[in-house]
């Protein structure tokens, strides 16, 4: 429970006040939350792997390979607006995507980004000092569903459930068959 719960909960703590995140309550809570939720989720998707796969060695192999394609899929690397359609679409299948979403939505979103000293940004055909932060979040592509906080968490929670699922329903069936999974 200590590293499930606490930790994340107290490094949320940390972090978010300390990079100067927007100082509101409700988006601290938010912001705590898609963490959890975000790392919860990809300690179901290593369960599910972990019954997945039938060696250490493979899982080894496989797990780490994905866990990149996934987080290249996130919009972090290579923001959606920027990535070539025949490989987009399979945004919607990483975890990591509505994470990532649900934490810049929460802070950009109906917020202006303050301009440093002398700092002008390029938001169209127009030189905008503050930029605005719904302009930051549709220049990285983060529009339509994406663009909402209870869709990214309601799809955090749907990835858990059925990682989790897929983990019993493996699970039960090796046991049934009387043979254990090396890994489990």
């Amino acid at each position: 429970m200590t590293t499930t719960i606490m930790l994340p909960l107290i490094h949320a703590l940390i972090v978010y006040w300390t990079t100067n995140l927007r100082p509101a309550a409700d988006s601290y809570f938010i912001f705590g939350s898609l963490i959890y939720l975000t790392l919860t989720t990809a300690q179901s998707v290593g369960l599910f792997m972990s019954a997945a796969l039938p060696s250490l060695q493979m899982a080894l192999a496989i797990t780490p390979v994905l866990a990149i394609f996934l987080f290249i899929l996130k919009g972090f690397y290579i923001p959606f607006s920027n990535m070539p359609i025949w490989i987009s679409w399979l945004k919607w299948f990483s975890f990591a995507t509505y994470g990532y979403c649900g934490l810049l939505v929460n802070e950009f979103s109906g917020r202006d980004i303050p301009c440093a000293a002398d700092t002008v940004f390029e938001s169209g055909d127009l030189n905008a000092c503050p930029l605005s932060g719904d302009a930051a979040l549709k220049s990285l592509g983060i529009t339509g569903l994406l663009s909402e906080i209870w869709f990214n968490a309601l799809m955090l929670v749907v990835c858990q459930v059925f990682c989790r699922t897929a983990h019993l329903i493996i699970v039960t069936k090796i046991r049934s068959d009387g043979f254990v999974n090396t890994i489990i």
